[in-house]
């Protein structure tokens, strides 16, 4: 059960806005901006709530004025540290100001960009350019953005980037973000790319540049942080920030806008406490937001990003009334295992909501303190999604006169050895070759990162990328000194010897007839064989300096010989390339048959019933009604125990 904060019975009312500036014509003083937050409404307005009371509006260089006149006025020591947080919080010269108010050039302000978060630039191998890649990072973004659409290419720009530690913040119209957000996973410079929207996060201000006043903030808002962090139940307790008798000193949520930058601040300096994302980890384990008026969590969107790996969370007492108030989360938190939601209206408005939560969730086991589901449970769920794999019954090989498998043997030997005499050997003037990478392959999570793709790259035929019919034609390789030129070019390899490691390949042999009579006397054509080879060889990379694996898939075409040369030839030679990726050994006995639908269905009335004390009948009935879904009909059984009668147990529970 995860560590709760304190509840609180009453709930603050929210703070308007505020009224609105006008314009007016004639001459006036030249003033800053006014900012809007546009993150959402987060309302953790308390105590310090002052009535008839809008937002600031600052400049620059000079101290805010309010927009309305009425109502008691913040002392001026409050309102000077509220400016310093917004300042170096949420404004300044930072990029969450930047996100949130765009600067101004000499056309007029940029407004309406969407911005973006793009983390792997600094891991990549463009890092040690000169510009540290950044401008090698957007080109590619932007063309690689601008090459997904169907139809007509559409050229997609990005309006403004800036660098922030580790970070890559770009912003573009809403249209171009969306094309750009497709790029999440995409690889740069060796390095997979995440790309996800900006929620106005932003980078602790540097140390060393900090003023006295800022360091004196900053210390005082950790102060707050480390007396609401309970060590023993690694809890940090942000839970009814609004009535927090320091941060109401400090006039953190004197309106909306305020309320919003400060939590984002709290966040940011979180991260600037620990060193490591481990450290983090192991240092918090559960967080309270409860009783903060959160109705949609765009409000505390930062806390997902920050902690991607909480266990436990504290929404209660909040007014979250429905599923969209939790869409922003889907699909964060991947590790987290318990959910407190009571006291928010959503309990009477879906009631379905906790099913909900345990599909977005994938480890949730505790919904408002009532476990739904083990470990154990969510183990076998996520073994079941799994994808199965095609059963191998082995090779087909149909040889005809061991022609095939003596190709075979003395092909990927030579390949590694003497490309140069393979091919005087076994090709001529039809002969074509073609190779293509698939760079984005499915291959063992385990296994180290993939060589560079660099010595093969230029020349690969993929038909998924290469789409005009000029780059197609320039990639198909025809004639031996053609080939030859390409094989000299690609880096040296080993194979495993086929003879003594057959459990490292797979292969397919069957007669080919009708291939093209290279002497032109047979209009109905001559018989051939087509291979099909799945294995992996060792690859040494001159560049680089190093060796590692390669998984690859290559099919031959082989036809007669011409009278004076070999018996036969290479017709077609087609080379496919991924990341290193064992195959499985098809030699080996099938496993049994999988347990039949009945036998598992019983298995599992079987055990609803140990759970739920419920008889067999009752825990079928269950069953049946989801699906056979074993984690709903637990939901379900749960939210009408109260109901079902006395005859559907077994015996009291």
């Amino acid at each position: 059960m995860a560590p709760r904060g304190k509840a609180q019975s009453t709930r603050e009312a929210r703070n308007p806005l505020g009224a609105k500036s006008s314009s007016r014509g004639g001459i006036q003083k030249r003033r800053g901006p006014t900012r809007v937050d546009t993150d959402g409404d987060l309302d953790m307005d308390g105590p310090s709530k002052r009535p008839n009371r809008g937002p600031t509006t600052e400049t620059s260089g000079g101290r805010g004025r309010p927009s309305g006149r009425g109502g008691p006025q913040p002392s001026r020591g409050a309102a000077k540290v509220a400016q310093i947080v917004m300042k170096q919080l949420g404004g300044g010269s930072d990029l969450a100001s930047r996100v949130s108010r765009p600067n101004r050039g000499r056309g007029g302000q940029i407004e309406g960009l969407t911005w973006l978060r793009v983390r792997g630039l600094k891991q990549s191998k463009a890092a040690s350019n000169s510009d540290g890649g950044l401008s090698d990072l957007l080109s590619f973004l932007e063309r690689k953005a601008s090459s997904l659409g169907t139809g007509r290419k559409r050229h997609i720009t990005i309006r403004k980037s800036h660098r922030a530690g580790e970070f890559v913040f770009v912003g573009a119209n809403k249209e171009d973000a969306e094309e750009l957000l497709k790029l999440n996973t995409f690889t740069f410079a060796g390095v997979q790319l995440e790309v996800v929207e900006s929620n106005g996060d932003f980078e602790p201000s540097s140390k060393a540049t900090e003023s006295p006043e800022t360091a004196e903030l900053r210390a005082k808002l950790q102060s707050i942080l480390s007396q609401r962090y309970i060590g023993e139940n690694k809890l940090l307790k942000l839970d009814a920030l609004a009535s927090d008798p320091e941060l109401v000193t400090l006039g953190m949520f004197e309106n909306r806008e305020r309320a919003l930058k400060t939590f984002k601040g709290l966040m940011a300096i979180c991260d600037g406490l620990f060193k490591t994302a481990q450290e983090k980890k192991d240092a918090i384990h559960s967080i309270s937001l409860a009783n903060n008026s959160i109705d949609n969590v765009i409000q505390v969107e930062s806390v997902a990003v920050s902690f991607p790996q909480l266990k436990n969370l504290d929404m209660s007492g909040n007014q979250v009334s429905n599923m969209d108030g939790l869409q922003r989360w889907k699909g964060k938190f991947k590790e987290l295992e318990t959910i407190y939601m009571t006291g928010n209206p959503i309990e009477g408005t879906d009631v379905n909501y906790k099913t909900t939560l345990l599909e977005w969730f994938p480890k949730l086991q505790n919904i408002n303190g009532v476990e739904l589901r083990t470990a154990q449970q969510i183990a076998e769920q996520e073994a079941a999604r799994l994808p199965k794999p095609i059963p191998q019954s082995g090779p087909d090989f149909r040889d005809v006169n061991g022609i095939g498998e003596q190709f075979l043997l003395d092909f990927f030997i030579a390949y590694d050895t003497n490309r140069e005499g393979l091919i005087s050997r076994l090709y001529d003037a039809g002969s074509q070759f073609s190779l293509a990478v698939d760079a984005v392959s499915v291959r063992d999570p385990n296994a180290p990162p993939p060589l560079p793709w660099a010595a093969y790259i230029k020349s690969s035929r993929n038909l998924m990328k290469i789409n005009s019919h000029h780059a197609r034609s320039q990639r198909l390789f025809k004639g031996q000194a053609a080939i030859n030129d390409l094989w000299k070019e690609l880096p040296m390899t080993k194979h495993p010897n086929m003879k003594e490691e057959l459990s490292k390949y797979i292969m397919d042999c069957h007669p080919l007839p009708g291939l093209a009579d290279p002497t032109g006397q047979s209009q109905l054509g001559v018989d051939g064989l087509i291979l099909a080879v799945h294995g992996e060889f060792e690859e040494y990379d001159q560049k680089s300096g190093t060796t590692g694996k390669r998984s690859f898939s290559r099919t031959f075409v082989l036809g007669p010989g011409l009278s004076g040369t070999a018996p036969i030839r290479v017709v077609s030679d087609m080379l496919s390339l991924r990341a290193y990726s064992p195959l499985p050994n098809v030699f080996v006995a099938p496993s049994p048959a999988p347990v039949d639908a009945a036998n598992q269905h019983q298995a599992m009335i079987a055990e609803l019933s140990k759970q739920t004390g419920m008889v067999p009948q009752y825990s079928e009935m269950c069953l049946s009604q989801v699906d056979w879904d074993f984690g709903r009909a637990l939901v379900i059984f749960n939210e009408k125990k109260a109901q079902l009668p006395p005859e559907a147990f077994a015996s009291a529970v």
